[in-house]
């Protein structure tokens, strides 16, 4: 019987602990505001386009983010979607920010002709939305997912002009 009770207490303690890191960030989080800072055409081919993307995340949390992975889709200029995902883990600072950098491959659009009909202005701009989750690097949490949109300039090589 003793050697049940010690075991019982035992499950109890680690309960708690579980417990205790499960809740070491509040339940309810506040999205990050996700804003693409740069946009790299690296590559285009007839398969499609090559991308090198930098985002910022901003953490409007009081506490500290572990993120093990970012997962996002980006729609530019209204068009189909490029999909990412971070490769390693971060940590999103308490009322701070974080710049992710990302390459991603995508036939988004037939050619680097069409991608540039999509760019607007001398800077350019491109529209976009990007929307995604962060899977966060604790227990039982679920993902915090975010959506924003707005204007990035698309930086191409000399060579694919």
């Amino acid at each position: 019987m003793p050697a049940r009770s010690s075991v019982a207490l035992f499950s109890t303690a680690i309960t708690l602990l579980l417990l205790q890191a499960c809740s070491s960030l509040p339940r309810q989080l506040v999205s990050p505001r996700v804003e693409i800072a740069e946009l790299q055409l690296v590559q285009a081919s007839f398969d499609g386009q090559r991308f090198a993307v930098r985002l910022v995340l901003e953490n409007p949390n009081a506490i500290a983010i572990p993120v093990r992975l970012l997962e996002f889709d980006i729609r530019l200029g209204g068009e189909g979607l490029l999909e990412g995902a971070s490769s390693a883990p971060f940590r999103l600072p308490a009322n701070g920010s974080q710049a992710v950098e990302v390459e991603i491959f995508s036939n988004l659009v037939s050619s680097a002709t069409r991608l540039l009909a999509l760019v607007q202005g001398p800077g350019n701009v491109l529209e976009y939305e990007i929307q995604g989750r962060l899977t966060l690097d604790v227990r039982f949490r679920e993902p915090i997912g975010f959506y924003q949109r707005g204007q990035v300039p698309l930086m191409i090589p000399q060579a694919s002009r």
